[in-house]
């Protein structure tokens, strides 16, 4: 096993801004430092951030993240895989269709724009600020992933139109890679930064008693086929992606073909989630990129779901990452979550987290108002579970 692969999804930055009592226009330092600290002792070796904007200053939004990306990840020792979602348009939602701004709104092929042709105000906007975040961190994140759960959006489970994704994605690679490599400076840092496809949803688009079905492996397929992707290819030798983000939860697994049977043991849904993977990298042989690495940007259990336990959570940990991290396809498995989060209880309760941090409900971003200190009121048994498998690695 390697240790470089234990990842973990942490709480954005983003949130824990302005927390800290009488210090409403500043990180909340302790909170940061204390999630920092802990990540170092349980061996987390790469972080997974959301970036999130809200408003039109965009560059005081992504300034909330200086302090994590630039003083206490370097502190202690993690890599950072910045997530470039919907979250970097919090003020835009994506799947309304009659939205001009929309991601899925019809774009003419004609329409004249410096990003080229087949981009529509959302993705112009998409685009600056995602080419802003990556020259205001440069080589201290350390991976980029594009979009997240973009063919299963939520609430209704419809997805952005494959061809849109590559798009925007094949678009902002280029951008990275070839133009911006060009600007003033020394711009070697882009060289060693990787650009991630953002993580699939296993359950696929709609629902597999319907006839207008996707798969996740056919939505990957779609992506491949792509004008973006094959234009890319077609031009530089090779396909704009250097990674393909997954998130395979058992039970959206289970339900994505009902080809699966169900099992109740942690062993077996390693086992299950190890033949996904592997049907998963069937279809990039077949589109032709068969060596491009998985990056396990979520995979998680919530002990509030069904019948689910703190031990059952403990028991999936060490199975399921076990797996992840000696399959020589995957790069980095990230552990979802850090830190519970709201509602903290009911039937809709999310409780993810290795630890657990107090906090209150209410009309904050996020949803909840975090103990400003950010020290866990517990850690689960996953916590050891996770910190003895970073060990051994």
């Amino acid at each position: 096993m390697s240790a470089d692969k234990m990842g973990m999804v942490i709480r954005d930055p983003w949130y824990e801004f302005g927390t800290s009592p009488g210090h409403p226009n500043e990180p909340n330092i302790a909170f940061q430092e204390q999630m920092g600290a802990i990540l170092e002792d349980l061996g987390v070796r790469w972080v997974r951030l959301e970036f999130h904007i809200a408003g039109d200053d965009v560059e005081a939004s992504v300034a909330r993240c200086d302090h994590f990306i630039n003083v206490v990840a370097p502190r202690h020792h993690l890599m950072i895989l910045g997530l470039l979602s919907f979250g970097i348009m919090r003020d835009y939602p994506p799947d309304t269709s009659s939205d001009p701004r929309s991601l899925t709104s019809p774009i003419p092929d004609n329409q004249a724009h410096p990003y080229g042709s087949g981009v529509n105000e959302y993705m112009r906007k998409w685009l600056d600020r995602a080419r802003f975040i990556a020259d205001r961190y440069a080589g201290n994140v350390h991976a980029y992933e594009i979009l997240n759960e973009q063919n299963r959006m939520p609430p209704s489970g419809t997805a952005i139109p494959a061809v849109l994704v590559a798009r925007l994605h094949t678009k902002f690679y280029r951008l990275f890679r070839q133009v911006d490599r060009q600007a003033l400076g020394d711009q070697s840092w882009r060289d060693a930064i990787q650009i991630i496809l953002g993580g699939l949803h296993p359950k696929g688009t709609g629902e597999p008693e319907n006839a207008t079905y996707t798969t996740d492996l056919e939505y990957l397929y779609q992506i491949y086929a792509s004008d973006g992707f094959n234009g890319y290819r077609g031009t530089y030798g090779r396909f704009p992606v250097d990674g393909i983000a997954y998130h395979p939860y058992p039970e959206e697994v289970r339900l994505s073909l009902r080809r699966y049977p169900r099992g109740s043991d942690a062993a077996w849904e390693a086992t299950m989630l190890n033949y996904r993977l592997d049907e998963l990298r069937q279809v990039l042989r077949n589109v032709g990129q068969p060596d491009v690495p998985f990056w396990i940007t979520e995979v998680g259990y919530n002990i509030a779901y069904g019948n689910h336990t703190a031990h059952g959570q403990a028991l999936f940990m060490d199975a399921v990452q076990r797996m992840l991290i000696t399959r020589l396809d995957v790069a980095v498995s990230f552990w979802f979550k850090y830190e519970d989060f709201p509602p903290a209880e009911g039937p809709n309760a999310q409780q993810w987290g290795v630890v657990h941090i107090p906090f209150s409900a209410g009309p904050w971003p996020g949803g909840a108002l975090y103990d400003p200190t950010g020290t866990p009121q517990y850690l689960r048994a996953a916590y050891h579970v996770f910190r003895a498998l970073a060990e051994k690695a």
